[in-house]
Formats: structure tokens, sequence, C-alpha cells
């Protein structure tokens, strides 16, 4: 009797002491796992905000080539999804292993997933339809192998804490930091491979992998997963069990189709934002920093106050707000340049995009945390959490619309024009790469064919069938070049190289411009003392670079409204109907999380009672 009395009296130090060492547990946790997070978007922002670009703008193929790519990612990428995500949704949630539930996973993916990028973007030296094929094999191996880490990463959010303060923080700092490793490549990407795309994308595919594992290998030795109950720990998930918990939430499936439409918008003006950019103003990588320093400060700043607006708002007020607010900087970006007002200029575009960034990164912090809420929902409605089946649908979800973002972009770009227009872009980049890498005898003949080519050309429109004759005749005097057709030229964007402009690097590392490779004396390069190169892009000299003479220059009226309006119109009905699908479905606000947590609680203390 004296020893039960003792017992009673030392529960409640012994669970304080508990509560204490839980919440150590869970600050250092809070702080390791979102910090990895920046390696994990670094590398996700390069697929799919950047393949697209680098396949459109730094590889040389055909239009039926590059639909043909852009549908299988499309469709059959999400043809693998439907059945690899959930499949490995499944293989976590029954994983035992000593190491934990979630970091085995979330490591191996991660070191797979970065040797696929590697090569995915330094075998470069494959043309036309095998370069189709290599890419298709590259960009599966990416989904199969980014995926274990994903849903893994994903589910492990919900495990790490059920405190309703402590999932709005952890999760705020989870979105902070992912928006971090986005913003991190979408400002060095463009600036290290603009005007020198193939090199420099070798080079950031080496950097980001790298990144990558590295944050990974920092969760998997410093996070520590909460132990699990003894009902999960004999729990074996079969499809027919998964598919069930999937099927019966009904939360879960609202918010992710919510996200859905959320995600396909929010991703369309990253995603058209090269394009529009060199459209309207130059091919120039420093302009897509500036858009992207605008658009990350915000979204860290208004993510830094998320806890304090949620708090006075309520996440259904904040969620109004945020829309209404990202809808104000779509529309102004829309009438961009089409009224005195409004022009196209650089300074009018960043305040518009910090405008979209605040309202949808509000947006998409008050998503995250629903979604994570449908955990709860599920234990409190049928006693099992299966976090990493109910997380299987975000990172599925989160793909499929970037499938759906890429089949709206390839289908903007194949309608109006622009892929097309684009490609005297890639074969300038192309015949850049092509062209650093060889000596300068070779540099010389180089010159002094193209300069050959380019006589044929003269007087004549492209796309008429004397232009088409014209290329077809060079097409085949390349063919038969043995130094020529090592070089991948595409025929019918010869003329765009007789604006290249020829530079020497000097010893010192100045760079001088030296003329444009269309009139340039090839004969000169003997004497030079000093590496030559061709540079594409915005010259020093003040003259319109190569790239805006057959880009930017050669635009339709029909290209600009084709672009703009999936710029814009596309993700602002994103967005409502994302947020009509909330306010009409979703029902898990602040007040019945409440409720739902003092029943788990309750059933807790029950279980531990009987035990």
């Amino acid at each position: 009797m004296e020893t039960q009395v003792a017992n009673e009296a030392f529960a409640p130090d012994a669970r304080a002491t508990a509560e204490l060492l839980r919440k150590k547990t869970f600050n250092r946790n809070k702080w390791f796992y979102s910090i990895s997070g920046i390696g994990r978007d670094m590398s996700y922002s390069l697929i799919d905000s950047f393949l697209l670009i680098y396949i459109q703008f730094g590889v040389s193929l055909t239009l039926a080539q590059f639909t043909t790519l852009s549908l299988i990612i499309g469709v059959g990428g999400r043809l693998w999804d439907a059945i690899n995500d959930p499949l490995m949704g499944a293989v976590i949630e029954g994983s035992h292993f000593k190491k934990g539930k979630f970091r085995p996973w979330i490591l191996l993916g991660a070191i797979l997933c970065g040797l696929v990028i590697i090569v995915m973007f330094n075998v470069q030296s494959i043309p036309g339809w095998r370069f189709v094929v290599f890419m298709t094999v590259m960009y599966l191996l990416w989904e199969s192998t980014f995926t274990m880490n994903d849903i893994g990463y994903w589910a492990m959010l919900p495990s790490l804490t059920s405190v309703k303060n402590e999932r709005n923080s952890i999760t705020t700092l989870t979105v902070l930091f992912a928006g971090v490793g986005a913003i991190l490549a979408q400002g060095i990407i463009p600036q290290v491979t603009v005007g020198d795309m193939r090199a420099g994308y070798r080079f950031v595919a080496i950097l980001i992998a790298a990144v990558f594992i590295g944050c990974q290998l920092m969760l998997f030795f410093t996070v520590k997963e909460p132990p699990r109950r003894k009902v999960e720990n004999a729990e074996r998930i079969s499809l027919k069990k998964m598919w069930k918990t999937i099927a019966r939430n009904d939360q879960v499936l609202w918010m992710t189709l919510s996200m859905l439409f959320y995600n396909i918008g929010s991703t369309m003006l990253i995603a058209l934002a090269a394009n529009l950019l060199y459209m309207e103003i130059s091919y120039n990588g420093t302009l897509y920093f500036y858009v992207v320093v605008a658009y990350g400060v915000t979204m860290v700043a208004v993510n830094a106050l998320y806890p304090a607006l949620v708090n006075r708002l309520g996440r259904k007020r904040l969620q109004n707000v945020s829309i209404f607010v990202a809808i104000i900087g779509y529309a102004f970006i829309a009438l961009m340049g089409w009224l005195p007002v409004l022009p196209f200029n650089i300074a009018l575009l960043c305040l518009f995009c910090a405008l979209i960034s605040a309202g949808q990164s509000l947006f998409y912090m008050s998503c995250i945390i629903n979604m994570a809420n449908c955990v709860e929902y599920n234990d409190y409605k049928y006693g099992e959490r299966n976090e990493a089946v109910v997380s299987t649908l975000r990172p599925f979800m989160a793909k499929f619309a970037a499938a759906m973002h890429t089949l709206i972009v390839t289908l903007v770009l194949t309608i109006s024009g622009t892929f097309l227009l684009s490609q005297s872009i890639s074969t300038l980049e192309t015949q850049r790469d092509f062209f650093d890498k060889h000596n300068a005898a070779d540099q010389a003949y180089y010159i002094t064919q193209v300069q050959s080519y380019l006589k044929e050309y003269q007087g004549l429109t492209s796309g008429t069938p004397e232009y088409k004759a014209v290329a077809e005749t060079v097409g085949a005097r390349i063919d038969a070049d043995d130094v020529l057709n090592k070089f991948q030229l595409d025929p019918e964007y010869v003329p765009a190289l007789s604006d290249a402009m020829v530079l020497l690097i000097k010893d010192d590392g100045e760079h001088e411009e030296i003329g444009r490779l269309g009139s340039f004396d090839a004969a000169s390069i003997a004497s030079e003392s000093g590496k030559v190169s061709l540079k594409i892009d915005d010259l020093k000299s003040g003259d319109e670079s190569a790239a805006n003479l057959h880009f930017r220059d050669q635009r339709t009226l029909t290209m600009r409204v084709w672009v703009r309006l999936a710029a814009t119109l596309v993700p602002a009905l994103m967005l409502l109907l994302a947020l009509m699908i909330q306010r009409k479905k979703f029902f898990i606000d602040e007040d019945y999380y409440d409720q739902i947590m003092h029943e788990i609680n309750n059933r807790t203390e029950e279980e531990r009672s009987l035990a």
C-alpha cells in the first residue's frame, strides 16, 4: 500500500521529467530536421523549375522530340508515380529498422537521387531521339529515388509532435528552410548557366547533389525519431490496408485535391519566368536573380510572421487574405507592358512577384499544417496514425502538379511558336559549349565553315520553302564534314551564329570582344595570345547580344499573349479553386483539432492505465 502511494506521488514528477526530455528532443529535432530541407528543395527546384529550361535552351531538339519528351515526363512519369508513391508509402509504414522508420529511406533516397542528378546533367553529347530515350530513363530514375527520400521526409514531420503550437513552429521552420533551398537554387542556376548553359548545368548538378546528400546525412545522424506505439511496432501494412486508409480519410483527400490546384498554379510563373524575361527584357541571368531575390526575401519574411498572423486571423481567414493578395500580383503582371502606366521592367516585376510570394507562402504554410493534421484525424477516427501512408498523397500530388504545369508549358511553347524560336538560343548555347572544347585550329576551321554556310542563307526568310531547301543542303554539308559533324549543329538555326561575339580571354583573365562570328577573320585566331570563346548573351559594348537578336527581337504578339496568360491567368484560377475546395470541404480548424487531440490524449492515458 505504501509503495502504491509512493508511486502515485512520484508519477507526476516522472511525467514532468519525461515531458521536459520530450521538449528538449523536439527542439533539437525541429532545427536539424528543418535545416536539412535546404538541400532537398535545391535538388527538387533543379528538376521542377529548370529541367525544361535546360532542355529548351541547352539541347537542340526538333519540335516532335521536345513534345514527346515533355509528354513522357508529364504522362509517363505520373503513371509510374501512381504505382511508385503509394507502394513506397506502404514500404516505409511497414519498416522496422534499428535506425528508425523514416531515416534509412531518407538517406538511401538522397544518395541514389544525387547520383542520378549528376548523370542526368553531365551526359550531354547525345543527339536527337537518343537524348529523348536517355532523359526518359534518367527522369524515371529520379522519380523513383526522390520518392524514397520525399515520402520518408514529409511522413516524419507529423510524427515529431502532435502539440498544436509545436507543429505550427516546426512546420513554419520546415517550409522556411525549404524555401531557402528553392531560392538558392533559383538564384544560383540562372547566374551560372545563362550564356554557358551546358557547362553551367554540369557544375550545378554536382554542387546541388552534394548539398542534398550532405543535408540528409545531417538529418540521419542528428534527428531522433519518437518511439513508436506498441500497436505500430507490431503493425504490417498491406496494399489493401494502405488504399483503405487513404480512401476513408475524406479530409486528406480534399486537401490533396486543393493542394493539387495550388501547386499547379503557384509554379506556373516560375516555370515560365525564363521565357517571360528573355522575351520581354533580355537573355540575362541577373534579371532572373533579381526576381528570385524579391520572391525569396518576401517568402522568408511572411513565413517568419506566419505564427503571429495565424494567431490573429485564424487559418481560414488568413487563407482568404493570402489568395486575394496573390491574385492582385498576378493581375498587375498580366497588364504590364500593355498599359503606358505599367511598363514591363524588372523593378515593377519584382514588386508584383513579392505580392504573389507573400500570398502564396502564407496559403501554402496553412495547407501543410492542414495536411499534417490529417494524421491526427486518422488516429481520432480509426485509431491508427499511418504517417507514411497519409503523407504519400502530398508528394504524389506535388509531382502530379509538376507534370501538369510541364504539360501546360509545353502546350504554350509549341502552339505559340515560342519553342521553335528559342531553338536559336539553344543552337547558340550548344555551339558555344562545343566551340570552347576545341583547339585554336579547329576553332578557326569552324568559323570559316560557318561563314560559308551563312552566305547560303542571305536574303532568305526563315520558314519559307527556299530557306528550308538551303537548310537541307547545308545539313548535308555538315554531315559530310568530319569536324563540323561533331558539333550537333542544326542547319535550321545556322543564321543565329552570325551574331555570336568572338571573345578573347587573355592570360590575365580580361575578356575582349573582338568581332561577330559572321564577319570575323578566322585567320587571326592563330596570332591571338589567349583563349578564344563565343559570347551569346549581354555584351560589354552595349550592343545587342545574339540571343536577343534571335529571340526577343523576333517575338510575335501571339507568343507574348500565350506566355503572359499562362503565367498569370492560369495561376489565379488554380489558386481560387484551391481556396474554394478548402472552404467548402475541409473542416479541421483550430477548435476541431483541439477536440481531436483531447480525445486522443484521453485514449492514450487509458492505454497507459491498463498497461
